[in-house]
């Protein structure tokens, strides 16, 4: 067995291939194919072959760009088809190029670092592009080779020989209706699924207290029962110690149910389907500056707000905003004083209320002759529309902001898939469907990720299942299924979300909305009266 490599070494390889940047700091250097040179970041050896080494396949069908695998044990080893004959004309080989990166003989160290610095590989064929040439001296070509015979090298955590173990993490804020309507749809997946010959153990995180005291929580359990990825999990406003915990860990936290996400830029291991009610307030914004002109220097926009979800969305709408909103405009929500919500305000104004259900009932229960301002704006996060029940003087007034690509048409369909499936399994449907959706959306996408690593096992000497490599898989599968596409059966579609998209660098699944009034004012179904907003 050979000796394990040196930490140091194995490190410095990962910043050649992760940052590109070499040993001593100076920016990595390479020349591309066309003859200009980068450097740096864009150098990296992860721009194509992806964080997991696994590489990637672009194009379509006639004209398909293969980025190999370039991980230890696939690179130091002959690949499948080495040594017989397969050109284009093979099914499986949509060209050239794939004919060779199939059939050449395994590479070693000096073959390696000859792909490296002149472009042949290991059968002495010239790579062609994207693959570019490379500044290294021997010492970094051994670090970055010791780097990458440690990917995929191990079976990630929480993946034992028949089980893959998963988590989902429930915040305190999270209510208890919220809780167990998604916790019934995880469950029924974790007993029913074994895929990539493991059954699925699925524990629930339930974190206690402040916020502050989660990461010592999510740590202690990790360590208790380490787990390969977080599946979901329930939350509304504060889900940023999870994310934390995530990105510290390299713990893939997929497509959890929560309202409020300020996701930093450099996130990568946690997926969100979007960033919640901040979307919908820069949506907003978007729709008032830009297509309505924003509200008149004499008028106000007024938003009422309940809880730490509404009062974050009403931060981000002023910040918006700029000088045409105030926070001295932001009134929160008492039941016992809610008339007092409306105090000085004109027919003129516009009023968005940043509440649940419940407190627009009561508001409409206050107000049945409609409320004493131009325009109202809901929030179809927090309270669904199809929750909402509102009379002919409101229904003039009011407009919701959302996310969903059609809420009268594809939030429809996605109920109606959605309802079936939960009677088949006999549970009960929550209060409101988007919860157990995006719990049903985000099993689903996790099992046909690992379906589809499990394919391309197939296709190469077997690998152990990998974190990074899931990722990757999984940005492609949420690809397809924002645009429709049936991935297994023609039930599959449930999710409220007509557009989803990842990316290497996009971890926001949706990133706009539109603005929706009801048909003819006093009645009909919610038409949309904007574009696909992008803020």
């Amino acid at each position: 067995m050979a000796a394990p490599a040196d930490p140091q070494m194995v490190e410095q390889g990962r910043r050649i291939y992760e940052e590109g940047l070499l040993s001593d700091g100076r920016p990595l250097q390479a020349a591309r194919p066309e003859g200009f040179r980068i450097e740096g970041p864009a150098a990296a050896c992860t721009v194509c072959h992806r964080r997991s080494g696994m590489g990637s396949i672009e194009g379509n069908v006639k004209n398909t760009i293969l980025v190999p695998p370039i991980t230890g044990g696939l690179l130091l080893a002959p690949s499948r088809f080495a040594g017989a004959f397969l050109d284009s004309s093979h099914y499986y080989v949509p060209n050239d190029a794939w004919a060779r990166a199939l059939t050449r003989p395994a590479y070693d160290a000096s073959t390696f670092a000859r792909a490296l610095r002149e472009g042949l590989d290991a059968g002495g064929k010239p790579l062609i592009a994207p693959m570019m040439r490379y500044d290294l001296d021997d010492a970094a070509i051994a670090a970055l080779l010791a780097y990458l015979s440690t990917l995929v090298a191990e079976p990630a955590p929480g993946v034992d020989k028949n089980t893959l173990h998963l988590a989902t993490v429930v915040t305190p804020d999270a209510s208890p209706a919220q809780t167990q309507a998604v916790l019934a749809v995880l469950n029924d997946w974790a007993r029913n699924t074994r895929i990539v010959g493991k059954l699925w153990q699925l524990d629930v995180w339930r974190l206690q207290g402040e916020a502050a005291t989660w990461g010592g929580q999510l740590a202690a359990a990790y360590a208790k029962q380490p787990v390969f990825a977080l599946l979901s999990g329930v939350g509304l406003a504060r889900w940023q110690p999870i994310e934390t915990f995530c990105e510290q860990n390299r713990i893939p936290c997929v497509l959890p149910v929560n309202e409020a996400v300020n996701a930093a830029d450099d996130v990568y291991y946690s997926v969100q389907y979007s960033a919640g009610v901040l979307l919908e307030a820069r949506v907003l914004a978007k729709f008032l500056t830009q297509l309505e002109g924003g509200p008149p220097p004499a008028r106000r926009l007024l938003q009422v707000v309940s809880d730490a979800s509404g009062q974050q969305a009403a931060a981000m709408l002023n910040r918006s905003l700029g000088e045409q909103a105030g926070e001295e405009n932001t009134r929160f929500f008492r039941l016992s004083s809610a008339a007092d919500l409306w105090h000085g305000v004109t027919q003129g104004d516009s009023v968005v209320l940043w509440l649940r259900p419940a407190q627009i009932a009561q508001l409409v229960a206050d107000y049945p002759q409609g409320p004493p301002a131009l325009k109202v704006y809901l929030s179809a996060l927090l309270a669904a529309p199809q929750n909402i029940t509102l009379p002919p003087a409101w229904r003039q007034r009011v407009a919701w902001v959302s996310l969903f690509d059609d809420a009268s048409v594809q939030g429809e369909i996605a109920r109606v898939r959605l309802v079936q499936w939960l009677r088949q399994r006999n549970i009960a449907a929550g209060a409101d469907l988007r919860w157990q959706a995006d719990a049903y959306v985000a099993s689903y996408l996790f099992k046909s990720a690992l379906m589809e690593i499990q394919t391309q096992e197939h296709r190469r000497p077997p690998v152990a299942l990998n974190r990074d490599h899931f990722l990757e898989v999984l940005e492609t599968l949420v690809n397809k299924y924002g645009d429709g596409t049936t991935l297994v059966d023609p039930d599959s579609h449930v999710a409220f979300y007509g557009r989803m998209s990842l990316g290497p660098r996009q971890r926001l699944a949706v990133r706009g909305g539109s603005i929706y009034r009801y048909a003819g004012g006093e009645g009909g179904q919610l038409r949309a009266v904007s574009e696909h907003l992008v803020p």
